[in-house]
């Protein structure tokens, strides 16, 4: 062991007459263990809110989606589903439609979208075969026929529906419904009269098929699945959709994908991805990371500066010590290297408590889902925290440095003492 180490060490282990020190000194490892530990909690609670929310975005959604330029009708969706398949980098595809409609049951309104299903695409192309958890897609069948759209439904419970439908468990509570209830969707088409065109309303009769939930509050809620022609119906667009969405291999490769489905599409087309949809979202998470990166780093620099009190009142109380020292040999460079060291083993120690710290009340929030979150607002009722040896690893490393950088004015300071001046009393 260099001489330098023992004697650091050994000040750091020895009773002093100023028991000041000793306290200033256990205080700055508590500081420093308390600052890792919150570092590591927040940077897990961003990265596990960020993974979770991705996860259940990916699982509700589409990854990448063509649609036409100005938004019209895409006619051709049989085929162009086909070349889109045969994409590079493209797993599964599906041509879908949406429609704003007005739930009614049980004497309950609800907004809803609905999305129409292509049930002759393959399963893992349409997200409601994997978030279904009551019920059966396959009865998502087309009717063969829809009643007049100017025509009043009878009682609900009365009459029967042959078109399936699968609710958001969210929506589905909200209207107390559940499999094989029957719910009116209300929709609106333009209608030319003497009058001019007036909206009339179009009723739809479905059959409560299943239930299904992403995890994503805002899909659970007013999201509802039907069949593709029973969408067009209710839509009233005929036989055309409006969007064709894919799921890809590699879900960061979307930009390049997306660019190989265009080609395919030809003019007139354009696409968007998962990470488009939902940029503000991920840029505000970017944000809040640095943001509490650097609150914390500065709560660790400010528990740093008790090492500044430590060593400074460690060299006075040593400077005798330092004046024996240099007399036998030692140069200005070994005094400070004791005291940089003295300030290291500090560091050291506390990065370590805070890395154990950190990951253990990491492990106990996941063991007891400890926090939780509005699902209303945030989407997802719990957080998971995600600990990442590359974070914890940057984390303790920061900590030592900021304590290294703590000791530079005391180390100086002990370097610069002269024998002569410190032994001129005894």
């Amino acid at each position: 062991m260099p001489y330098e180490l023992f004697i650091a060490l050994r000040y750091l282990r020895a009773k002093r007459r100023q028991a000041a020190v000793s306290v200033i000194t256990a205080i700055a490892v508590a500081g420093i263990t308390l600052g890792v530990a919150a570092l590591i909690i927040a940077q897990a609670l961003i990265t596990g809110f960020r993974a979770d929310v991705q996860d259940k975005i990916l699982q509700g959604t589409a990854h990448i989606n063509l649609l036409k330029d100005d938004n019209s009708g895409i006619e051709n969706y049989r085929e162009l589903v086909e070349r889109v398949r045969a994409a590079p980098g493209v797993s599964a595809a599906s041509a879908t439609i949406y429609a704003q409609v007005l739930l009614s049951a049980h004497g309950r309104q609800e907004y809803s979208v609905l999305k129409g299903v292509d049930l002759s695409s393959p399963r893992e192309a349409n997200e409601v075969f994997s978030t279904v958890i009551a019920g059966d897609p396959g009865r998502l069948k087309p009717a063969p026929s829809n009643q007049p759209p100017d025509q009043t439904p009878k009682e609900e419970s009365g009459e029967a529906a042959s078109e399936g439908i699968i609710l958001g468990k969210q929506l589905a509570q909200s209207m107390a419904l559940r499999v094989d209830d029957v719910v009116t969707a209300i929709s609106s088409y333009t209608r030319l009269t003497p009058a001019g065109l007036q909206p009339r309303p179009r009723y739809t009769r479905f059959r409560v098929a299943g239930v299904f939930s992403s995890g994503l509050y805002e899909y659970d809620a007013k999201w509802a699945y039907i069949a593709l022609s029973a969408a067009q119906n209710v839509k009233g667009s005929g036989d055309a959709t409006e969007v064709i969405q894919m799921k890809v291999a590699d879900i960061y490769a979307v930009k390049e994908i997306g660019e190989r489905v265009r080609a395919i599409a030809g003019p007139g087309f354009v696409t968007n991805d998962w990470q488009e949809l939902n940029r503000p979202l991920y840029a505000a998470l970017q944000l809040q990371h640095r943001v509490v990166y650097v609150f914390f780093a500065l709560l660790i620099a400010i528990a740093a500066l008790n090492i500044i009190t430590t060593l400074t009142m460690m060299v006075i109380e040593k400077n005798r010590d330092i004046a024996i020292l240099r007399a036998q040999g030692s140069t200005p460079r070994s005094i400070r290297r004791i005291f940089m060291l003295q300030g290291l083993v500090i560091g050291l120690i506390g990065a370590a408590s805070g890395l154990l710290l950190g990951l253990g009340l990491g492990w106990v929030a996941n063991h007891y889902q400890l926090i939780s979150i509005p699902a209303e607002i945030y989407s997802i009722s719990h957080i998971t925290l995600k600990v990442k040896w590359a974070d914890c690893a940057t984390v303790a490393i920061l900590a030592v440095v900021i304590c290294l950088l703590a000791t530079i004015y005391p180390a100086r300071m002990a370097a610069r003492l002269m024998p002569v001046e410190a032994l001129r009393h005894d």
